[in-house]
């Protein structure tokens, strides 16, 4: 194994030529020096440098697995055992977007960290480079874990990779370094019911947003409840929770995501140690209603509603909250 070479050397050279008796090798140079016929297209594609389009990311998706290999093998001191640094690359992300396979080195192995880590074998698949044929005669017992890969590394990159969980992310590390720099070292450790799989906190509030009214018009009824939460006295202890039913948890985090940025981005969101628990309540959490009711503080009204759903769930009986009231200290 020659290791002064970059990894995509390597994989070039020595992984890929292993794979073309189970895989189909596709590696075509995509040219893009042309934008997008598409207006919204041609935007992306001069922003990012003419990386963005769509007939690339058609090319992904259509993909069965995409090699994402970047970074340098280095020797870790004297120990005999190598890391891989610069590892990062678009692809990785764009892949597992796209829910193809995603191929890399084994993170474990060669001392890759990231805020949440993805697991070998189940998110990606993580390549022991003085060992390749051992990832070669798996995938070939194991006929059907390629699929299955792709599906729960596609919902991992969503669940802390899009942009809420990055936000939010963005703000406690804001918020741990302020605290560290005044001197406040504090810990917190949220005591929930088992039967409860959610991130419930001492003031639990809930919406239910009517996801069918136009995107611009459900994000300018949102922004102003999560811009006051947010910088809410009691913010430390308070969870929203939107209801989701009758929209994917992709799509949802999709706009929540939009909203969230645009306060970070105008400065109306807070800083400061108090840091708001957004969270969404899809088909996956209905049967916990019964136990969950009792824990809500209240529903926060909006113009556009979805009825059936707070029906459905009862939350009718809940207390409820207008816009003005959410000043106030709970």
């Amino acid at each position: 194994m020659v290791f002064e070479n970059p990894v995509r050397r390597i994989s070039k050279q020595q992984i890929l030529p292993l794979f073309q008796g189970i895989l189909n090798i596709d590696d075509r140079i995509d040219q893009f020096d042309q934008p997008p016929s598409d207006s919204y297209h041609a935007l992306q594609w001069e922003q990012t440098g003419k990386r963005h389009h769509p007939q690339y990311y058609k090319r992904l998706k259509e993909s069965v697995a995409c090699a994402g290999f970047a970074g340098c093998v280095i020797p870790y001191n004297n120990s005999g055992e190598f890391l891989v640094e610069w590892w990062d690359s678009w692809r990785f992300w764009e892949s597992l977007a796209a829910g193809c396979v995603t191929f890399h080195v084994d993170f474990d192995k060669y001392g890759i960290d990231l805020p949440v880590i993805p697991e070998n074998w189940r998110h990606y698949i993580g390549i022991d480079l003085e060992h390749p044929q051992d990832t070669i005669d798996r995938i070939i017992s194991e006929p059907n874990i390629l699929e299955q890969i792709s599906t729960e590394g596609r919902q991992w990159a969503i669940n802390h990779y899009s942009p809420v969980p990055t936000a939010l992310r963005f703000l406690e590390t804001i918020s741990a370094y302020q605290n560290a720099k005044n001197g406040f070292f504090e810990t917190s450790q949220q005591s929930l019911e088992q039967t409860i799989n959610l991130p419930l906190r001492k003031i639990n509030l809930v919406i239910f947003p009517d996801w069918s009214q136009p995107e611009l018009s459900l994000s300018l009824e949102l922004k102003p409840i999560l811009q006051t939460l947010a910088n809410h006295p009691d913010a430390l202890d308070i969870t929203l929770l939107l209801d989701n039913r009758n929209k994917t948890d992709e799509e949802a985090n999709l706009i929540l995501s939009s909203v969230v940025m645009d306060l970070l981005m105008e400065g109306e969101v807070s800083l400061g140690s108090e840091h708001l628990e957004i969270t969404l309540i899809g088909q996956g959490n209905s049967n916990q209603w019964p136990v969950l009711l009792p824990r809500l503080l209240g529903r926060i009204q909006l113009e556009n509603e979805d009825q059936t759903a707070i029906a459905e769930s009862k939350a009718d009986q809940l207390p409820c909250y207008s816009l003005d009231c959410l000043n106030w200290q709970f």
